[in-house]
């Protein structure tokens, strides 16, 4: 019992540590969150973006279509990315929400056209809503350069 307690000390002194290792960078060339969230958290190397939808930081107004918002998107998160001493060739995983599986080939041809090299790995998931009527979200995964 001894033993499990010295370890279960252990394992929470490293856990509250590790804490002052989580960096929150936010820039203002972003749009105003949605709600209450970090737009990225950093722990060391490793980069954790929170689903972005295609709202412009100027307008801070959804755009319209698949198009502009998957465009938008990507924007925001080289933004967010370049914040956090990184870029979208650095992103390891992305996930992609979508309102409408028929729009998965245009988002394809638009995702393509921002990486070199290799692709991150990828899911999609078909979804019900997004919020501000979005009809596609990005959140992506990746490290610093």
């Amino acid at each position: 019992m001894k033993y499990l307690i010295s370890i279960f000390s252990i394992l929470v002194l490293v856990a509250c540590n590790s804490t002052n290792k989580l960096v929150v960078k936010n820039t203002t060339n972003l749009p105003k969150p949605i709600g209450p969230y970090s737009y990225a958290k950093r722990y060391e190397d490793l980069i954790l973006v929170s689903g972005q939808i295609g709202i412009d930081p100027v307008t801070n107004t959804l755009k319209e279509g698949i198009e502009e918002q998957t465009n938008q998107i990507f924007k925001n998160l080289k933004e967010i990315l370049k914040s956090n001493d990184s870029d979208v060739n650095h992103i390891l995983k992305t996930t992609i929400f979508l309102t409408d599986i028929n729009q998965f080939e245009t988002v394809n041809k638009i995702y393509s056209t921002y990486f070199s090299g290799q692709f991150p790995t990828r899911s999609t998931i078909v979804v019900v809503a997004l919020p501000k009527n979005a009809v596609i979200e990005i959140e992506c995964i990746a490290v610093k350069k």
